[in-house]
């Protein structure tokens, strides 16, 4: 069997620890921190805000370190961080503790074992199926967010919060140390190359990355040296760069509305709060589909029509929120919108590699992330104001429909090699 695979199997493991036991989990814990420290819960949302914020922040500088260090490395240390800042939870005795281990130890943490780091990784063992490997590895992050909040409900009620924040980080420590042994930073390390694809006929000190019997560059040299000149400075000045980056930002942009407004609408409509939860939990699991489904087509269409395609899908699904709320609508809204956000991740990261290549991606990535980092954070608040003063969200819904349309023209910037847009 093909290593690669393996790699997205411990990828999507990671993914699934990363995101699941940061951000899908928060909401968990939000009201007893805020009863043990009587703060608002307004103090304590700002904290995921901040953990956001410090992500993007750091993105270029990780995505940069997977580039040129070691992913293995990297990996263990980032684990080690998170449960160590998720044990340290459990002893805190003022909030600003709470805040300084959120968005130290846990952001940092989770970002270096999370889909920046594991997404760089996979791009490097794929290249006729990218798509498809970076679907699947992102599927970790549908599938965590669906169990975790469940495990720390679970650990809270036998626990107590302090205790769950302990258990998590024993817990992780003793699962992911071992699961990040197995991660090999590129197929050259281990004599084989992406894909599994059969070599171009050199031997196997050719493949990696030595002269070939005529003093030739090989590919992994070639791509090194390509790799070499994307810079920081390079990449904010190439039209690709900025036309995925806005694109795909546009695309995460009503992404926070849906995950922070979506219930209060349900609600606020009569619907039943356990009815609004089997919305958010089939949208969360959706996009486990859209995640696969959208990954292995960026391998057999341009991925440009891929993005259009979901964009016109979430679009869609959008106009469920503008129609009459019932929950035969909004459930669809949710299975909908969730088949294209999951869509969104891997469909980036093959973009981005197809135009990049696979020594770059990181750097390119990690620059992205922060670029986006505006359109990841205001689109709650922004929904929030105008529910604010208009005492509806049809307001807020109707103006981020805009962002469907200003993402699918951004992407036709675009203008990566025609080798690249066939997924090699």
């Amino acid at each position: 069997m093909f290593r690669g695979w393996r790699i997205v199997g411990v990828s999507a493991l990671a993914q699934g620890v990363s995101v699941g036991s940061t951000f899908y989990v928060y909401g968990t814990f939000l009201k007893p921190l805020a009863a043990e420290f009587d703060a608002s819960r307004l103090a304590v949302t700002l904290g995921l805000t901040l953990l956001t914020v410090v992500q993007g922040l750091v993105a270029p500088l990780i995505g940069r370190a997977f580039d040129g260090g070691s992913p293995r490395t990297l990996m263990l240390t980032g684990v080690a961080c998170h449960a160590l800042g998720l044990a340290l939870l459990s002893q805190i005795t003022a909030f600003w503790q709470a805040g300084l281990l959120f968005v130290l130890p846990i952001a940092m943490g989770a970002h270096l074992f999370g889909p920046l780091a594991t997404s760089t990784v996979v791009n490097r063992w794929f290249v006729r199926r990218r798509g498809q490997a970076l679907g699947i590895a992102s599927l970790g992050s549908s599938l965590g967010g669906a169990a975790f909040p469940a495990i720390a409900a679970a650990l809270i009620a036998a626990f107590d919060w302090r205790g769950a924040f302990g258990a998590m980080g024993l817990g992780i420590l003793l699962l992911m140390l071992p699961i990040a042994w197995i991660l090999v930073g590129k197929p050259e390390d281990v004599g084989e190359t992406p894909d599994g694809d059969p070599g171009p006929g050199a031997d196997a000190t050719a493949e990696m990355g030595t002269p070939n019997a005529n003093g030739a560059l090989t590919s992994v040299d070639a791509e090194l040296a390509a790799a070499a000149a994307v810079t920081t400075r390079s990449l904010l000045r190439d039209r690709s760069f900025w036309a995925i980056s806005i694109a795909i930002g546009f695309g995460y942009c009503p992404v926070s509305v849906l995950l922070a407004h979506l219930v209060p609408y349900a609600t606020d409509a009569g619907i039943s709060a356990s009815r609004a939860a089997v919305v958010m939990t089939c949208y969360a699991l959706s996009g486990a589909f859209g995640r696969v489904f959208l990954g292995w087509l960026c391998d057999r269409i341009d991925p440009r029509a891929v993005v259009w395609l979901d964009y016109a899908w979430f679009g869609l699904a959008w106009i469920g929120l503008l129609s009459p709320p019932s929950f035969g609508t909004l459930l669809f809204t949710g299975i909908a919108a969730g088949i294209a956000v999951g869509g969104i991740t891997p469909v980036w990261a093959a973009l981005t590699g197809a135009v990049y290549g696979r020594m770059a991606f990181g750097r390119a990535m990690g620059l992205m992330n922060f670029v986006m980092l505006p359109f990841s954070v205001i689109g709650a608040p922004i929904a929030a104001r105008l529910f604010d003063v208009t005492g509806s969200y049809r307001l807020a819904f109707a103006s981020f429909f805009v962002c469907f349309v200003l993402g699918a023209v951004a992407i036709a910037f675009l203008r990566p090699p025609a080798r690249a847009l066939r997924a090699a």
